[in-house]
């Protein structure tokens, strides 16, 4: 898991450093108009690629026998679902169209219906990676995605594409993903082995997942909705880039807990002592890697954006702040949902992102008048109610104790207050680095942010004493594990449990 976190986390700096280099230069090609389109175009993307999946990435995560027919298997039914899935994408887009008063957007849904289809292509490959602990998905596929979109998508704009050289750049980019995975993978599926009965198998246990992630997903697209119906696809644009610069954090958390946490907790799983251990200790952590990254957007995320991307996205920047809150309380909770996950109960995930959506949107409808910040607003609103049922069913589920979990999160949280507390008026009345030029500002919101998280890592110091030496020891492990001789080590004993695994297959 330490060397695991350490490729991964590698391969998402990667990424997310390619991606941030990309939008820098897209912002100045592209329009908030353009990208409102486009996001609008993309709505229903997310939602079809659940269905496309049909839950069998994590069925087959899971698995503990006949791997080999399990994944002949989800080929054929993962392929035949992205076909259908595209063609119905196809159907919606004058839908799609018409509802966000649109020509445009019906030519961009239209356009990009055939993404599910590609995607697809990729899912087994994935799974088989992710559950060998193999992380070239993290280290070379996404990041190659990324460029491929960002390469594509610039030159393209340049050129006067506009929105249609975006929806180009996604297809470059899920066509070099799907290859690559195909590529590095290593494996061809032997398609006798599928049968109807295994698609039964692996659909009871990812019928949960597919449920639970579509309700999330729903919730991830209702202020989509919300903003491009009744604001303007301009504003959509602007969240757009806020909920990408906020979601920075999360995204690194959301790779480590799915990617690495859940293959290896449904591992021990049934050995509950170590599991519950587990648990908490990886609780623990990301609540300090959470709440610090989360809450920092709350005082800094607007001057960030703006000097990052020009004052033509300023709002995005007060989206980003208003997001920091979502980032933090969804890093927590997406723990508590993977240790749901390999404990065999994905069906409680569906309820917690029930009570998110439903809260969530009454608070998004409620605060509707103050247009695009209101609405970040009520989703970090429904991001926390999600928070507080996870840790109660944590507790009454897998039996971590009320008392554990909240000990687990006590002091980031404390920490992580204080520091919004410093920094919030330090930014808005002394340093107010979103009004100087961009690179003495961008070096002033620098400054700012290590000296919020050098305080933030000293309250952690005080209240937990050991935790920034549990921390360098972990850096240590990690970039020793994460070199070449480090791998070597580790081989023979890695190449004996793929062994073993491929024989229970």
């Amino acid at each position: 898991m330490v060397r695991g976190t350490a490729l991964a986390g590698t391969g998402y700096a990667l990424s997310q450093a390619l991606t941030l280099a990309s939008y820098l230069v897209l912002a100045r090609l592209v329009t908030p108009t353009e990208f409102g389109q486009f996001t609008a175009g993309l709505v229903m993307l997310a939602l079809a690629q659940l269905y496309t999946e049909s839950g069998m990435l994590s069925a087959l995560v899971y698995r503990r026998d006949r791997v080999e027919e399990a994944a002949a298997t989800a080929v054929i039914a993962t392929v035949l679902g992205g076909l259908t899935i595209s063609l119905l994408l196809l159907a919606a887009a004058p839908v799609i169209g018409t509802f966000f008063g649109s020509q445009t957007i019906t030519g961009v849904a239209a356009a990009a219906s055939g993404i599910s289809l590609i995607r697809a292509l990729s899912i087994v490959p994935d799974a088989l990676m992710q559950r060998r602990f193999s992380f070239l998905r993290r280290t070379i596929v996404e990041p190659a995605g990324v460029l491929a979109f960002g390469i594509t998508g610039v030159v393209l704009t340049a050129g006067g594409l506009g929105v249609w050289g975006l929806v180009l750049a996604q297809y470059a980019s899920v066509l070099v993903g799907a290859a690559l995975s195909w590529t590095l993978a290593r494996w061809r599926p032997r398609l006798r082995l599928a049968s109807f009965a295994m698609w039964r198998e692996l659909i009871s246990y990812g019928r949960h997942t597919i449920a639970a992630t579509t309700v999330i997903r729903v919730s991830e697209e209702i202020p989509v909705l919300l903003l491009g119906r009744f604001t303007g696809t301009a504003p959509l644009g602007q969240f757009r880039y806020g909920r990408r610069i906020a979601s920075l954090p999360l995204a690194m958390l959301m790779a480590a807990a799915s990617y690495v946490l859940f293959p290896a907790f449904a591992r021990i799983a049934t050995e509950r002592e170590r599991f519950h251990a587990s648990a908490l200790r990886a609780l623990r952590w990301m609540a300090i890697l959470a709440f610090g990254g989360g809450l920092i957007m709350i005082p800094l995320g607007e001057p960030l954006t703006t000097l990052a991307f020009g004052a033509t996205w300023s709002d995005a920047g007060k989206a980003a702040m208003a997001l920091g809150v979502f980032t933090a309380a969804r890093g927590v909770s997406s723990l508590i949902v993977e240790t749901l996950k390999a404990d065999g109960r994905p069906d409680v995930v569906t309820r917690m992102n029930l009570v998110e959506i439903s809260v969530g949107s009454a608070a998004m409808v409620a605060l509707l008048p103050l247009g695009l910040v209101g609405v970040c607003i009520g989703l970090s609103i429904g991001s926390v109610v999600r928070a507080v049922y996870a840790f109660n069913r944590a507790h009454s589920v897998v039996g971590l104790s009320l008392g554990s979990l909240v000990q687990a999160i006590r002091a980031p949280l404390l920490g992580s207050l204080a520091m919004v507390a410093i920094l919030f008026p330090l930014e808005a009345f002394v340093v107010q680095a979103g009004d100087r030029g961009t690179a003495i500002g961008l070096l002033l919101v620098t400054v700012e942010a290590a000296f919020g998280l050098a305080l933030y890592a000293g309250i952690l110091h005080v209240l937990v004493p050991g935790t920034l030496a549990e921390f360098r020891s972990l850096v240590r492990r990690m970039w020793k594990r994460s070199r070449p001789d480090g791998e070597a080590s580790d081989r023979p004993r890695l190449s004996a449990g793929l062994s073993a695994t491929v024989r229970s297959g």
